[in-house]
């Protein structure tokens, strides 16, 4: 019998290897999932985002705290992704608390980030109304010409969030979804099973 380890970490390993098959089969956005959300008075939002790492504490992503999505995260930190591969005729969602992580975390992938992408995060605010057509591109440019050859600092916004997992379910759109379902369920003692679903 497995225990409840290797039955979470078994549904992880799953859901990077499908990233992996993805990704090498050249799948646009391999790493991207819809991110759901839902404020204090639980009106719910979704977009996608872009998952850096599938990791045993969690899935890592990053999100401008002032943006919308980060305004819900900080006032309801439970979220759902849904990974969703056409080519593959795979889809995952999960669900779980999302935790902030450390600044040193933060610190990491921003040096990772594109430089163009950096600068963005410093002078755009996210969603605002943009003043004038053109005027993003004249802001971020203004600051690189400041900035020089000096690295882009990050910006204390732009932090990382990782997503727990409590539920992970393999949702196969096979031929005439006749493919089972295979849900992995955290119950409230940590304890992880796995079951088959019909489709």
């Amino acid at each position: 019998m497995k225990s409840s380890e290797a039955i979470y970490r078994e549904a992880l390993e799953q859901l990077q290897r499908l990233i992996e098959q993805a990704t090498t089969q050249s799948v646009d956005e391999a790493h991207a999932a819809a991110l759901a959300t839902a404020d204090r008075y639980a009106h719910p939002s979704v977009r996608m985002v872009y998952i850096v790492a599938v990791e045993e504490a969690g899935l890592l992503f990053f999100v401008n705290t002032e943006s919308g999505k980060g305004q819900q995260l900080i006032d309801n930190p439970r979220a759902s992704l849904c990974f969703f591969w056409r080519e593959l005729q795979e889809q995952v969602t999960l669900e779980g608390e999302v935790v902030r992580q450390s600044v040193a975390t933060s610190d990491s992938y921003w040096r990772k980030r594109a430089r163009e992408v950096q600068l963005a995060a410093w002078v755009l605010p996210q969603g605002a109304p943009a003043s004038a057509k053109g005027e993003a591109r004249r802001q971020v440019r203004q600051h690189e010409q400041a900035l020089g050859f000096d690295p882009v600092p990050r910006s204390p916004n732009w932090c990382a969030f990782r997503l727990q997992p409590e539920r992970i379910e393999f949702w196969p759109s096979g031929w005439q979804r006749v493919r089972e379902r295979v849900r992995y369920l955290k119950d409230a003692d940590g304890v992880w099973s796995e079951e088959v679903l019909t489709p």
